[in-house]
């Protein structure tokens, strides 16, 4: 399922609530290729080994697309093979087992990739395989059934990676194949249409993956298809045909199938670059406010990060 999914990005050509917060200083990276989250200082620069590394037999990790950290500093991962989510307890490391898992026909999870918590602490899933978004109750483990599912023709879902909630509580979902970020009520479930959609020609979205509001509402997408490679940013309550407000982009900003991002309380953005052709796998980070050819103020890359196909990230 994991190399559909891949190829799905290539052949065309992961978060967390809205608003940043400041629960960690750490940086936790799902690196897809080699089964780890690896953990950073949120300053980290350079061909620098992590702080922390989750990764071997017991950990159960497979292929990990999805990642989140909750305001308790548990980790949520998801696994392909059988389809998962994985969560470990705050300050895990090493070859340890996740503390409870999601798993089971009736989890109804199918390919999952988006993570996010709305504000009851209910747990979202993005699953591109079936194009649902999948919702279970606070601390859900074992075979158990979600407490909602968004799913259906009207919902307009079509690949879903990304998912996010803005400051009303609204949920925000990339839609890779059909390059649409749609918009649902908050608590939506069942066959729901979209409240709103940000698609078209003017938006410059192309296989769209990664999504992030900045603290001025600001939205962030990651654009993993085509040729030039690029993060689009849209006004907060952009709607429709709507022109991006600044797009990151050139060869200075090291971009390399940008994926996971995330802001920070000062604005600076993060990205994972997955790197699928290059192999080159970095992440790079950016002042507030960068727009157009810009070079990153930081970089993490190198054969010590332990960095293998970086995918969603999470503070």
């Amino acid at each position: 399922m994991r190399t559909t999914l891949i190829l799905i990005v290539v052949l065309a050509a992961c978060s967390s609530s809205t608003a940043p917060k400041p629960r960690s200083t750490l940086l936790y990276v799902a690196n897809q290729r080699n089964n780890s989250v690896t953990v950073y200082a949120r300053d980290t620069n350079g061909n620098v080994a992590p702080n922390a590394t989750i990764a071997g037999a017991s950990t159960g990790i497979d292929q990990p697309d999805g990642l989140l950290v909750d305001a308790a500093g548990r980790i949520y991962v998801t696994r392909v093979i059988p389809p998962g989510i994985l969560v470990f307890a705050a300050g895990a490391s090493g070859n340890v087992a996740p503390m409870r898992v999601i798993e089971g026909s009736n989890t109804r999870l199918g390919q999952a990739v988006g993570l996010a918590l709305d504000a009851a602490g209910r747990l979202y899933v993005s699953n591109a395989g079936g194009d649902t978004i999948t919702i279970y109750a606070a601390g859900a483990a074992g075979n158990v059934a979600p407490v909602a599912v968004i799913a259906g023709s009207n919902t307009r879902l079509s690949g879903p990676f990304g998912i996010t909630f803005d400051a009303t509580g609204r949920l925000y979902v990339a839609n890779a194949l059909t390059s649409r970020i749609t918009i649902y009520a908050a608590n939506a479930s069942g066959n729901a249409a979209p409240v709103d959609s940000v698609v078209g020609a003017s938006t410059a979205l192309n296989g769209p993956a990664g999504l992030a509001f900045d603290p001025s509402g600001k939205l962030y997408v990651s654009n993993t298809n085509g040729t030039v490679q690029r993060v689009t940013v849209y006004s907060g309550g952009a709607s429709g045909n709507a022109t991006p407000v600044a797009t990151i982009t050139g060869a200075n900003t090291g971009l390399d199938i940008p994926y996971g991002l995330l802001v920070d309380t000062t604005g600076k953005l993060y990205v994972s670059n997955a790197a699928f052709s290059s192999l080159q796998y970095k992440i790079t980070v950016y002042a507030a406010g960068a727009n157009g050819n810009i070079a990153p103020i930081a970089t993490i890359a190198g054969s010590n990060t332990g960095l293998s196909a970086p995918l969603f990230m999470s503070f």
